[in-house]
């Protein structure tokens, strides 16, 4: 097999970028760069690119602090950054609490920490070095989990969070290559021993590819499968998303009212999708429920069994059903900069010293007592928003009780809608 040339490199790469040029609106790019083979491949071909295009790089590399190289290979970074004329800027992460998976919790914390950091620079777009064999190993990694075809879809070329696109230009390149990229131009990397840690279920995913390889199970194969599923999983966000304006309302209340006569008749793959929507956007979680505690909630709705599921409180009478927030899992907050239960948006003239946002719960609903006569269910009223000083309610803005302050939600039906289908 004739191996790609360095210019042939480039010229892939130039064409992947200029593709994704159509979604920048800016010229300020910021790229993820932890001094491994991979990123640092994007680094030198995004600093080619943006020469001949005009636009500005500026590089974000974290910090972990799990290894006491670290520090020296973020130093690495941000010189050999300097040496290319790029601005860099070194991100530590020291919030972890030792508990829950490792990697799970590190990716996170680099996407929030990365994340931050473009939104504080005002980046158009974020640029990540996931590659071909990135995509293969999230793909055996879902298998093994039992993934469904979202999960086996995996990684999506570009995803648009919180107006910020973020994307990754060497999806389809393979690992081999960039390190030919990097050898032929004489440019140095630095690989994290816990890539070869066996401790890790992504490092044995990538041990097996050889094995695999034998069987005909190649990155490009695997690569294929995962493109096959991910057109898969846009046909049938668009038939969800058809469907659920149909059958949904959004309350005042922020709960979604659901037609079950109508929901009932959908095939199983999009009820589990338009259910899980709904409980994502009331929970504010980024994931649904697994499998199991989705089917088996879907059974209770269609059974009128109320009960709890993912931080929502869901209610049934057979015909239709409500989705609530679960009131327990409101936490009360003392700030008015921030979004209340991540939903909210709570705004008043009147000094907000001494006050605290919460749930109106028991406390609230007793002050009350012609509630039946407001046509909202008992337990939408229990987690409204409520401003409080001590124990003291001062205003419970969705009941009329508004003493000057304004509540709406964050997100309204039009977002709930389109959100269904994953840009």
């Amino acid at each position: 097999m004739i191996k790609p040339s360095s210019q042939d490199i480039l010229n892939n790469f130039t064409e992947k970028m200029n593709a994704f040029e159509i979604q920048i609106s800016g010229d300020n790019i910021g790229l993820s760069v932890s001094g491994g083979g991979d990123s640092i491949a994007l680094l030198y071909l995004t600093k080619e690119w943006a020469c001949k295009n005009d636009k500005k790089i500026f590089v974000a590399t974290v910090d972990h602090g799990l290894r006491k190289e670290s520090l020296n290979e973020a130093q690495t970074v941000k010189d050999i950054c300097r040496s290319l004329g790029i601005e860099c800027t070194i991100l530590n992460w020291t919030d972890w609490d030792k508990s829950g998976n490792l990697q799970d919790a590190a990716r996170s914390a680099r996407n929030r920490l990365i994340g931050n950091w473009a939104n504080s620079l005002g980046l158009d777009a974020v640029a990540t070095g996931h590659t071909a064999d990135d995509q293969a190993e999230t793909f055996l990694l879902r298998l093994a989990r039992g993934s469904g075809v979202d999960g086996l879809s995996g990684m999506a070329s570009s995803i648009l969070k919180e107006g910020m696109l973020w994307f990754r230009p060497l999806l389809e390149f393979h690992r081999s290559e960039l390190r030919d990229y990097l050898n032929i131009n004489k440019i140095t990397w630095f690989d994290d021993p816990s890539n070869e840690n066996m401790k890790f279920d992504r490092v044995k995913m990538r041990k097996a590819q050889s094995f695999l390889n034998n069987m005909g199970l190649t990155i490009s194969c695997l690569n294929e499968t995962a493109q096959r599923m991910s057109v898969a999983r846009n046909a049938l966000e668009l038939v969800s998303k058809e469907k659920i304006e149909n059958i949904t309302e959004i309350t005042k209340m922020g709960t979604v009212m659901l037609d079950l006569e109508e929901f009932k008749l959908l095939p199983v793959e999009v009820q589990n999708r338009i259910y899980s929507h709904i409980l994502k956007w009331i929970s504010g979680s980024i994931y649904r429920p697994r499998f199991i505690s989705l089917t088996e909630s879907i059974k209770k709705l269609l059974n009128c069994k109320t009960h709890t599921i993912s931080g929502c409180h869901v209610t049934s009478n057979g015909r239709s059903a409500e989705i609530c927030r679960e009131v327990s899992k409101i936490i009360k907050s003392n700030s008015f900069s921030e979004k209340f239960d991540g939903r909210w948006i709570l705004e008043s003239k009147s000094s907000k010293e001494e006050l605290s946002i919460g749930p109106l719960g028991e406390a609230g609903l007793r002050q009350f007592p012609d509630w039946r006569e407001l046509n909202m269910s008992r337990i939408s009223i229990l987690g409204s928003p409520a401003i409080w000083k001590d124990e003291l309610l001062i205003a419970a803005p969705m009941l009329d009780m508004n003493a000057g302050w304004k509540c709406v939600l964050e997100k309204d039906s039009q977002n709930f809608y389109s959100a269904i289908v994953t840009h």
